[in-house]
């Protein structure tokens, strides 16, 4: 298969935005005014759609192939399994040597299928879910003409995204049982979004009007999310994160064309494509470490420090690199390692 190297670009911005939701500067905008409060609230919106992009990625990737029922559960499900038994085996002995938990290593195993022990391990769970459903997907993402997949989205920002603003804001509703929001559930709209976006979006300029009018609708977005959290907070009297989710198949969406416009391969040098295949193979190893090395704990020091000369959100953003740059490290470092090859 052709190398996309776009996807690799989306892994790491992906990447980097759960690292952001997962720091100090997501939701500072309750804290801030002005520009400051429109660009942090701008982020803390946005990173929410690092999961869906996730998505979008392994779609485009895993709807388009065929393989066997015992291909699929060796080389993905099994593997994925064993990603989550073992690394989360390995935050538990976190835990167990920091006296937050006790060594019940027989208890920890049979709470594995109903219990986190990390938190930010949720995705794994999920999207083991993709892996489980990709029978039914494939078929039918491989049957759907280009026009469907933009009817998809059309009556996702519609019933999705429209429909709950329009009753938050205005008290407008549509009847409860016109209802088919299980469409729209992440492991099923964004795996299919993302193939079909792969497969049939083909402008390759980026500054046209169509380019620049799906840019704006970002913004369009954005104030919406941000007329429902502000009156969500004028209600409940602190900033919940409720509705910041709301619009966020817009900016997810334009964000992945964003990049397949800007990264095509014939524009990108030698040096560039293997440096985006290096780092983007890391981003699941990044992902992993992120309760070990990530933003947060020790690592605040580096935010704590410039935050006094750059501000609170630049501190995090360069906090947030370095961190991504360590685990980058030690994920190449581990890929050498012949128990996690295979699994990084």
């Amino acid at each position: 298969m052709k190398k996309k190297y776009y996807l690799e670009v989306i892994r790491i911005l992906a990447i980097l935005m759960v690292m952001y939701n997962h720091s100090a500067a997501f939701m500072s905008f309750s804290n801030q005014s002005g520009v400051e409060y429109a660009i942090s609230f701008l982020f803390s919106m946005v990173c929410k759609g690092a999961v869906p992009l996730f998505f979008m990625v392994s779609g485009a990737l895993l709807l388009g192939k065929n393989e066997s029922g015992k291909d699929l559960f060796q080389k993905r499900i099994l593997r994925m399994i064993l990603v989550i038994v073992i690394f989360s085996f390995l935050y538990y002995m976190k835990l167990v040597l920091k006296g937050e938990r006790p060594f019940a290593p027989f208890s920890f195993l049979l709470s594995l299928p109903t219990d986190l022990v990390y938190l930010p391990y949720w995705f794994l769970y999920s999207y083991l879910g993709v892996l489980t459903i990709l029978p039914i997907l494939r078929p039918l993402a491989q049957n759907m003409s280009k026009n469907t997949f933009w009817y998809l989205i059309i009556l996702q920002i519609l019933l999705d995204c429209l429909k709950p603003t329009a009753w938050v804001l205005w008290g407008y509703g549509l009847c409860g049982y016109y209802n088919f929001s299980g469409l729209f559930q992440y492991v099923i709209f964004y795996p299919l979004i993302g193939y079909g976006l792969d497969q049939y979006f083909s402008e390759t300029k980026f500054l046209t009007p169509k380019n620049i009018g799906r840019n704006l609708a970002v913004f369009v977005a954005a104030v919406l999310t941000q007329m429902m959290v502000y009156k969500d907070y004028l209600s409940v009297g602190n900033y919940q994160e409720v509705y910041l989710g709301t619009w966020l198949s817009v900016p997810v969406i334009v964000i992945f064309l964003n990049t397949k416009l800007l990264f095509q391969e014939e524009r990108l040098s030698e040096r560039t494509k293997k440096i985006l295949v290096s780092v983007g193979g890391c981003v699941f190893g990044c992902y992993l470490l992120g309760g070990f090395i990530g933003t947060g704990g020790r690592l605040d020091v580096i935010a704590g420090t410039l935050t006094p000369v750059t501000g609170m959100l630049p501190a995090y953003i360069i906090e947030i690199i370095i961190a991504f740059l360590i685990e980058v490290a030690v994920t190449l470092v581990l890929k050498k390692l012949p128990v996690f090859r295979k699994l990084l």
